[in-house]
């Protein structure tokens, strides 16, 4: 018995165009790196990628991406923090 099911989503046209002006990508686990890289194709230029955790991490390496930052946490609310504090930072 199968409790969920992961399932990849197309990207509409208005969300396509979002990501483009991105200032930052957030990703929460190898899947959503997977279904984002599939979707996409690849991360808009300049845009800044924040990762969960160590295994969101190399995940993101395993398909060619920089990640500029982890979260220390490896929960939302880490991540957000990461976030907020390399916005502070002026990097974005």
């Amino acid at each position: 018995m199968t409790l969920y099911e992961t399932r990849a989503e197309p990207l509409p046209e208005d969300r396509l165009r979002a990501i483009a002006g991105a200032d930052y990508l957030t990703f929460t686990s190898s899947s959503t790196v997977r279904y984002f890289m599939s979707a996409a194709g690849g991360l808009p230029g300049g845009a800044r990628v924040v990762s969960i955790g160590p295994v969101t991490s190399a995940t993101l390496r395993e398909h060619g991406l920089e990640v500029h930052v982890e979260a220390e946490r490896h929960d939302i609310e880490g991540l957000v923090e990461a976030l907020v504090a390399d916005e502070g930072e002026g990097r974005a």
